[in-house]
């Protein structure tokens, strides 16, 4: 069969003359002497073709400066996890030069078997949607001849060229290159490099949603961030690129560790001071001298700590007992000595809001700096991680019916209102919209209702990770914890009265207890889940001392300090508004009865 593309043409019996071209592929007459220019105007600056005196090839791509290439960033929709035993359902694919998308390939594909209930839960991707759509046999050519010269581009990409490779029984013959490769060595230190997580750190304000154009439009601007890394880590060409491997940061030389040689091994706050007594940063630590001895041993190869190493000129400590003490009094520290090398801290850093704009018919969550609050405006906050806002607004969408289109209906409804995932496509009124799903996001994260749904998100964590999908389960479990975190973040900078808070505490049959009141901290024991003498002798006194609170103005911040503590630490917690102290033991028997049943 004769190449149906003019790069197909070219590559097949290059170098070839421009009366070739015209003659053999576009079967054009006799041009007298103008052949190649109508080729040249034709392929115009299309870098996949390259002139050699009178004749035309292509190009390598792999040689191709990352600034010329073409590139195609592509994802891929399947039946299953696994490309031997499932098939692709959806393509989607944006052709990228100088940046600039200058095509888009997209597709369903009916894959001739059954899709896996759970991708169906994931994608929206029904079996009903497939049937009748175009067959592997008669998409993929189409997509080979989209992607002729270019170079391939996606997140994980062993997943979608192992399963185009499966379809076509080989590989093709464009070179690869990986964004979740490149991210790991451009963007270390990320705890996840998921597409989402990704695009949230590099600031790509679309979210990926388990459908092929989408995320490949998610994936291109991620690349494009990428490619300007690359260009200022002085890499030039798509094979340096393909090639990158990520190396250890280089090590600080060790020095000074005679600094750390004499400091306890317990919890504490430690200072890093200049030769003239200044004090350059602020730390805490479960265990002072292995913490601060890092420093000196090579510390983690960040350029600031080698910097700070070297400006150290004495170290100082105070112990503080316990972890929770030693967060707490670093957090003061850091807001009244405003040390030169603490980045957190700073009283000007700006807080984070989810804000709803009931002024329009259907109102989304957004993510809101301080300040944007105006007449019709709902702020819920504040909070200090815009990362953890943009978690919980994806697990609201799942939650409850938001608005996902502009003029969606119940006759004409968009992918979201398919899936009963979309208000005004359900035929919600904007009241009824304002009441349920305004009113009950609004509920669920100030702690005043809507439990039931985090309930059935977690049954539904469950069930997942009893099949064994084991993936899908850790991306709703995360989703989970995204709303956890500014519920519970929030009761505790926001709530009225004494709000009392039971952990358990590392030693075995103690909970902690903390008691705090308009965000800021009271009180904080442990006690024995027997001890109800001593747990009523503390509530009394904290709610006599209620009006004296311990940590003064930067309270509010120390309540996140202590959100942060239990979430890392806490396996569950329990809380309750704190009246007159007579309900607190209570409160200490449900988290022993709650610890009982998580042990057996």
């Amino acid at each position: 069969m004769p190449p149906s593309s003019l790069y197909g043409f070219v590559k097949e019996r290059e170098p070839v003359s421009p009366e070739e071209i015209t003659s053999g592929f576009f079967a054009l007459p006799n041009l007298n002497g103008d052949a190649r220019a109508h080729v040249e105007r034709i392929t115009g600056n299309d870098p996949r073709f390259i002139w050699s005196g009178d004749s035309l090839s292509t190009s390598d791509p792999s040689g191709m400066p990352l600034s010329e290439a073409p590139f195609v960033v592509f994802d891929l929709e399947t039946t299953g996890a696994s490309s031997k035993e499932g098939a692709i359902t959806e393509f989607g694919a944006v052709k990228l030069v100088g940046g600039e998308v200058v095509d888009k390939f997209t597709t369903l594909v009916d894959p001739e078997r059954t899709i896996d209930p759970f991708v169906v839960r994931l994608t929206g991707i029904t079996n009903e949607m497939v049937s009748g759509a175009p067959k592997i046999d008669e998409v993929l050519p189409l997509f080979e001849e989209f992607v002729e010269g270019c170079v391939l581009v996606a997140h994980n990409s062993g997943f979608d060229c192992g399963f185009v490779e499966a379809a076509r029984g080989g590989k093709l013959p464009n070179p690869v290159l990986d964004t979740l490769r490149l991210a790991r060595v451009l963007v270390p230190g990320l705890k996840r490099y998921r597409l989402s997580a990704l695009a949230m750190h590099l600031g790509v304000r679309q979210i990926p949603n388990h459908r092929a154009f989408a995320d490949a439009a998610v994936t291109g601007e991620v690349f494009v961030k990428l490619l300007s890394m690359l260009e200022k880590a002085g890499v030039k060409t798509v094979a340096e690129a393909a090639g990158l491997k990520g190396a250890r940061a280089k090590k600080i030389k060790p020095q000074k560790q005679h600094l750390a040689k004499d400091l306890p091994r317990t919890p504490g706050v430690y200072y890093f001071k200049d030769k003239d007594d200044a004090v350059l940063y602020v730390g805490k630590a479960k265990d002072l001298r292995a913490r601060v001895r890092t420093y000196f041993n090579g510390g983690d190869g960040r350029r600031k700590i080698g910097r700070l190493v070297e400006e150290v000129a004495k170290v100082e400590v105070v112990e503080t007992g316990t972890e929770l003490k030693a967060l707490l009094f670093e957090a003061r520290e850091i807001h009244r000595l405003l040390p030169r090398y603490n980045s957190a801290g700073r009283s000007d850093r700006p807080g984070w809001f989810m804000k709803l704009d009931t002024t329009e018919r259907y109102p989304v969550p957004e993510r809101s700096l301080e300040g944007e609050a105006g007449e019709g405006v709902v702020l819920l906050g504040p909070y200090r991680s815009a990362r953890s806002i943009d978690t919980c607004m994806e697990a609201l969408g799942r939650i409850f019916p938001l608005r996902r289109c502009d003029g969606g209906s119940p006759g004409n409804p968009c992918f979201y209102g398919q899936m009963g995932r979309c208000g005004p496509c359900l035929g919600m009124t904007a009241e009824d919209y304002e009441q349920e799903v305004v009113g009950g996001v609004s509920a669920l994260l100030k702690g005043e209702g809507g439990e039931e749904h985090l309930l059935a998100l977690i049954a539904e964590r469950n069930r997942l990770a009893r099949e064994l999908e084991f993936e899908a389960a850790a991306r709703l479990r995360d989703l989970i914890h995204g709303i956890e975190r500014v519920r519970f973040t929030g009761t505790l900078v926001s709530s009225e009265g004494l709000q009392a808070i039971v952990a358990p505490s590392t030693e075995p049959d103690t909970f902690e207890v903390f008691v705090l009141s308009g965000g800021r901290l009271v009180s904080h024991e442990g006690f024995s889940s027997s001890d109800e003498a001593g747990v009523r002798s503390f509530a009394a006194r904290a709610v006599a001392d209620g009006g004296r609170l311990l940590s003064g103005e930067q309270g509010k911040s120390e309540a996140r300090v202590v959100a942060s503590y239990l979430r890392r630490r806490a396996s569950f917690f329990e809380t309750a508004p704190l009246a007159d102290g007579s309900g607190l033991f209570g409160l200490v028997e449900r988290a022993a009865d709650h610890s009982e049943e998580a042990a057996e």
